[in-house]
């Protein structure tokens, strides 16, 4: 976005903005995906959890602000049933007053790293790029961010 045709050059102004604070949910930074009501471990695919995150990259245009978070998710294949990953996030922005501004929701999509030398599926690093854009008159202080729960 500020290659050549990224905003400075089409007449849009822009500046940096303080980015906000980020935390991960305690009650929602491990995702699980299998058959859940079971207790049967063999019916949990994968789980995943938060591992870190970076924003570096917040700036106001002229109607938005925009703030551009990296996760890294690490997940731990259990008895997987294929490659696919299908993450569901959840991002909740708060003013200074810890009041809930916004959400947005997300679904980072991957695939579980598989060796063929060892016919085993191995730990894989997700990198999630979640793009937020916020109208210009809400100020955000901080943001939680976590998985959906999804039940059957």
């Amino acid at each position: 976005m500020f290659g050549c045709e990224g905003a400075i050059n089409k007449g849009n102004e822009f500046s940096v903005i303080d980015c906000p604070a980020v935390f991960f949910s305690s009650e929602n930074n491990i995702y699980a995906h299998g058959d859940l009501n079971s207790l049967d471990f063999e019916k949990i695919y994968y789980k995943a959890i938060l591992n870190n995150y970076g924003l570096n990259n917040c700036y106001a245009d002229s109607n938005n602000n925009n703030y551009f978070l990296d996760l890294l998710i690490l997940v731990e294949p259990i008895n997987p049933t294929d490659k696919i990953l299908n993450l569901p996030i959840f991002v909740i922005l708060y003013d200074s007053n810890d009041d809930i501004i916004d959400r947005h929701y997300f679904r980072i999509k991957d695939q579980i790293n598989y060796s063929e030398a060892n016919s085993k599926y191995n730990l894989t690093e997700v990198v999630g790029n979640l793009k937020i854009i916020l109208d210009k008159s809400k100020k955000v202080n901080s943001m939680s961010i976590g998985f959906i729960k999804i039940t059957n």
